[in-house]
């Protein structure tokens, strides 16, 4: 990804770091952004204080982060398949794996010294011709979820596809499955 921004914006400056020590001064920032990324931070209360410590008086942090699966829908037929076709506990995923709910997005910014703290639950629909799509998009485009499926047998993914198929069937609008997705969007500003 760094190398992709790199060649495709040489015009800004991109930077690898630590989220829980950064390597910037205090008071740089206009904003702090993450997009699905703060839940993958061992100490996602840390990474926070550091996005604080590195914004200027003032500015805002906003994060985004999947919700979790009973609010879910896309993941949830993944799990529940997996769970009677495969081996849910076959990958563990990395730190703070459970840090996906709106109270925990709220008391993270407020540990971190953020006010105006607000979050909630963004909901859109994922068009998505089949259940191998829905494995595929989220085998490219997530972590946790990608090592999950990555780690079922060959054999039992059939029966998962076919199994995601059959539930989302009632998710279908003439040639696409419209796949409910959530994600909790949470907000801050520093004083």
């Amino acid at each position: 990804m760094v190398a992709v921004a790199r060649s495709s914006y040489p015009e800004i400056v991109v930077t690898e770091g630590d989220a829980e020590s950064l390597p910037y001064p205090d008071g740089t920032f206009d904003a702090v952004v993450s997009s699905f990324g703060i839940h993958h931070v061992p100490r996602p209360e840390l990474a926070l204080a550091e996005a604080r410590r590195v914004l200027k008086p003032g500015a805002r942090i906003a994060f985004a982060i999947w919700a979790p699966p009973e609010e879910n829908t896309a993941f949830s037929l993944v799990f529940d398949a997996i769970a009677r076709h495969g081996n849910r506990s076959a990958a563990v995923g990395p730190p703070a794996g459970g840090f996906n709910r709106i109270e925990q997005c709220l008391g993270a910014l407020e540990v971190a010294g953020f006010v105006d703290r607000s979050a909630e639950i963004v909901r859109a629909e994922w068009p998505l011709p089949n259940a191998h799509a829905l494995i595929a998009a989220l085998s490219a485009g997530t972590v946790r979820m990608a090592a999950l499926i990555g780690a079922q047998e060959q054999s039992a993914l059939a029966a998962i596809a076919s199994d995601i198929d059959s539930q989302a069937e009632r998710f279908r609008r003439d040639q696409n499955l419209a796949i409910p997705i959530a994600a909790v969007l949470a907000r801050g500003r520093k004083t």
